[in-house]
């Protein structure tokens, strides 16, 4: 992913939902700023980006800068640290360089905009990775053992008697509906009714 810096300001939105708890390596996120600065060549700087989780949690990791001629691209590779922690997350890019003195001097501060660490589905409550891989090639062992059993079962099952009673039993419908439906029904009745066809009336007293 790609991001361009306008000025001193760095958009986030293309990855401000991007990073779930517990994620060691959410993705790589390409910054790109400008080399010179009001007038200052920032080629010399070191850089780092600081992160601050709601609960005062700070991380920070170093970037390794890729100079151009008018440009310089950081290539952000999100760390564990930046995601061990669940919600909002302040960011802040820094570039900092060496005094005559070896002090480090911060030069500047890039504004980021917070993003959103997602909470891990699992939960504070949810099996460690150990037991839920295990408990899954239980499962996935179980079905291929059931399949294998069930395809056994299936070669040595009677399929052609099963047919021939399915078809006995086919036959022995038609029969029954071939049969005319047979009617009781008084003399009045008759006379008033609407008579249907394939049908036997009986006139009873």
């Amino acid at each position: 992913m790609k991001v361009k810096a306008d000025g001193k300001n760095i958009a986030t939105y293309a990855f401000g939902n991007l990073f779930i708890q517990g994620e060691k390596l959410a993705d790589t996120i390409a910054i790109s700023i400008d080399r010179y600065h009001d007038g200052t060549d920032l080629s010399e700087c070191s850089f780092c980006i600081r992160g601050q989780t709601e609960n005062g949690y700070e991380v920070q990791q170093t970037l390794i800068p890729v100079i151009g001629e008018d440009t310089i691209t950081l290539s952000w590779c999100v760390s564990d640290s930046f995601t061990l922690n669940s919600g909002r997350l302040m960011l802040e890019l820094r570039a900092s360089r060496t005094d005559e003195n070896d002090n480090d001097t911060l030069v500047l501060k890039y504004n980021m905009q917070p993003v959103s660490v997602k909470p891990t589905p699992s939960g504070s409550n949810g099996p460690l990775p150990e037991t839920a891989e295990q408990a899954v090639s239980e499962i996935n062992a179980a079905a291929a053992a059931g399949l294998d059993a069930l395809s056994e079962k299936m070669d040595s099952f009677p399929i052609d008697e099963v047919t021939a009673r399915l078809d006995a039993m086919d036959g022995n419908i038609a029969v029954f509906l071939a049969r005319p439906e047979v009617i009781p029904m008084t003399a009045a009745e008759y006379a008033a009714s609407v008579h249907k066809a394939n049908s036997l009336y009986v006139i009873i007293g």
